[in-house]
């Protein structure tokens, strides 16, 4: 009777441990990486600020049972304020820091094996720091081998996965290109290469990589959740008439755009793809570079065209401010007076009321 006792509050005092979450060390950086040699344990480095979100958001998920579980099981966690104590890191961890929140793994000698940078919920977080538990899936190894050639098609896959959730989005962008021009035909359409086309983003648009995807839509988005299309959308076509729209790309400013004008080459690709709602992208397309060429009338012809379809709170909050940077508003009462830009807008605001 004393032994089930016993077996009970010592699986009690367990579980009341693994409910404080994560364990926070308040030790040196070069005794913590004794303290990982000795517990045959990794160095977690928690990088943050006091002003970043999603760090907040991270550190309500390390007070979790199952935060303290995992990580307290693999690490000795440290945490630092990269605008406080984070300025007396070493520059090697601190040149890794370029995003809020970072998340370093050190070996005991100090060597960095892998990153990841930014919040997730604490399930996918977990998954991403356990690629950079074992050698073989963490970052530097796979980018040390990646760079002598040494990894097989697969694991360039995993590579870009890496590459990705350490926010690298130019490697990502060149080792997916890369691999992309190796692969067979039926290799291009495969689940197993899916990851190319999940990881297309803002950059990405110009690429043989994206262009395929486009062509080959009705093939490869049937793989795909719906939450990568809806970002591989956002990326590659919204984001850049978004930005044409809003005056973040205006002959005088070149925000990420490659091309003064990049709406033709746009018009070029999409015009031989058959993906959903292309009429509508070609005409928000006309749209964005007649108001970049200052041409109001092909404007105002454009902008009654965008207006035969479905106009959401996303697409009224865009067309709303391209008015009023076309057509200007009055200082003092912040409205149009321009009369074909009011038109315009009264009918935009007919149409989204409906």
């Amino acid at each position: 009777m004393k032994n089930i006792l016993l077996v009970i509050l010592l699986f009690c005092s367990s579980l009341l441990f693994s409910q404080e979450g994560v364990k926070i060390e308040s030790i040196p950086f070069k005794e913590a990486l004794v303290k990982a040699e000795q517990q045959k344990k990794l160095v977690l480095i928690d990088a943050y600020t006091a002003w970043c979100g999603p760090c907040k958001w991270m550190k309500k998920q390390f007070k979790s049972a199952e935060a303290g579980l995992f990580f307290n099981k693999h690490f000795v966690f440290l945490e630092f304020d990269m605008e406080k104590e984070g300025k007396t890191l070493d520059e090697k961890y601190k040149k890794e820091i370029t995003a809020y929140p970072t998340f370093l793994i050190i070996r005991p000698n100090g060597e960095i094996q892998h990153k990841v940078v930014g919040a997730d919920t604490l399930s996918i977080f977990i998954n991403m720091v356990k690629r950079g538990l074992t050698k073989e899936t963490s970052l530097d190894y796979l980018e040390q081998n990646y760079k002598q050639g040494k990894l097989s098609k697969k694991q360039i896959v995993d590579y870009i996965i890496v590459l990705k959730e350490a926010n690298s989005k130019k490697e990502v962008s060149e080792v997916a290109n890369q691999l992309f021009e190796n692969l067979t035909e039926k290799e291009r359409v495969s689940s197993e290469y899916l990851h190319l086309y999940k990881c297309i983003d803002y950059v990405d648009w110009n690429s043989a990589r994206f262009a395929y995807y486009l062509q080959h839509y009705k093939e490869i988005t049937p793989m795909m959740d719906q939450k990568s299309i809806a970002y591989v959308r956002m990326a590659a076509l919204w984001s850049h008439f978004y930005n044409y729209l809003t005056g973040m790309i205006t002959p005088e400013e070149n925000y990420g755009a490659e091309l003064k004008n990049e709406i033709p080459l746009f018009r070029k690709m999409l015009k031989n793809t058959a993906i959903p709602n292309r009429d509508f992208y070609l005409a928000l397309g006309d749209l964005s570079e007649s108001q970049f060429l200052n041409d109001k009338i092909a404007y105002e012809r454009e902008f009654n065209k965008i207006l035969s379809y479905p106009v959401d709170e996303e697409l009224y909050d865009v067309l709303m401010k391209s008015l009023h940077l076309v057509w200007g508003e009055s200082s003092e009462t912040m409205k149009i007076e321009n009369k074909t830009g009011r038109m315009l807008e009264e009918k935009l605001n007919r149409i989204y009321e409906k």
